[in-house]
């Protein structure tokens, strides 16, 4: 279908499924007992979801060990980078989170000037520091910077995933969209099982704390957001693409302002979302 080869349509579903990801996972997660079961469960469902949505696209898989090798080291990054997401996820607002979750730019900016080898220009300076900028304006409150547990495992998380990614360049090319995702979060799954020692008992009594219909629709979004994402990239430009993805935190300040009505938290994360806003299109210039 013509539809699924537009990278227009893959941003638009991935901002809907990022925010509907985001508002329902804090709903559906608020009598989390274990983190580290709670992430499995997620990716469990999540890898089933995409399993389903693989029958859209072209069937293919790599057939290079150094492939598998890199996939290997990358999933065992992304089981961290999970675990920690899915903690700061819990002790943070989605808009916030969002906000903090452009730092894996500034750190892929980083270290493409490190290890790429890539000359740093104006516009990424500028833009990266926007971004910092915005995210350290996030800790302010109350005359205060307060950089809680919740920041800073969402900080090591996206230095982790920016890790990832620069090992992980065009791997996803390579296969079947839908199988690729299942691979990126069923592999993480059972490395946090086994780190944690977690079984089936474990796991059915974690998931009975949770609203179960809010936690499977969240994981079905999960689902649709990694594939998207990947997708949008494929098709389209990356300089075009990654600021109209960072829009998410902004779209979840304004939905949250409907649930709060804190007019002062609006205005702060608004002005914070544009800050960022500013600082990916800078990057990507």
């Amino acid at each position: 279908m013509d539809i699924l080869n537009d990278w227009k349509v893959w941003v638009i579903i991935y901002i809907i499924s990022a925010v509907l990801f985001a508002q329902l996972f804090k709903k559906a997660n608020k009598e989390m007992k274990n983190a580290g079961a709670m992430t499995v469960l997620l990716e469990l469902f999540t890898a089933l979801f995409a399993l389903t949505l693989s029958i859209f696209f072209e069937f293919k898989i790599a057939h290079d060990l150094n492939v598998y090798l890199t996939l290997l080291i990358v999933t065992a990054i992304y089981a961290a980078t999970d675990r920690l997401n899915i903690e700061a996820r819990y002790g943070l607002q989605p808009s916030v989170f969002s906000m903090l979750k452009q730092l894996s730019t500034v750190f892929l900016i980083l270290f493409s000037f490190l290890f790429l080898k890539e000359q740093p220009t104006f516009y990424r300076i500028i833009g990266g520091i926007l971004i910092l900028l915005a995210n350290i304006l996030l800790s302010y409150n109350k005359g205060k910077f307060k950089l809680n547990k919740y920041f800073i495992m969402s900080i090591l998380a996206n230095l982790l995933f920016a890790i990832a990614m620069l090992i992980n360049i065009n791997i996803s090319d390579q296969f079947n969209l839908g199988i690729y995702t299942v691979i990126t979060v069923l592999i993480p799954s059972i490395i946090i099982s086994i780190l944690g020692k977690y079984n089936i008992k474990d796991l059915k009594e974690e998931f009975n704390l949770y609203n179960k219909k809010q936690f499977i629709i969240a994981a079905f979004s999960w689902s649709i957001m990694l594939i998207s994402s990947v997708r949008a990239y494929q098709l389209g430009n990356v300089s075009v693409i990654a600021p109209l993805f960072s829009l998410t935190s902004i779209i979840n300040s304004i939905y949250e302002y409907f649930i709060t009505k804190d007019r002062k938290i609006l205005l702060k994360n608004l002005l914070m979302g544009t800050l960022i806003l500013i600082g990916v299109i800078l990057i990507k210039m």
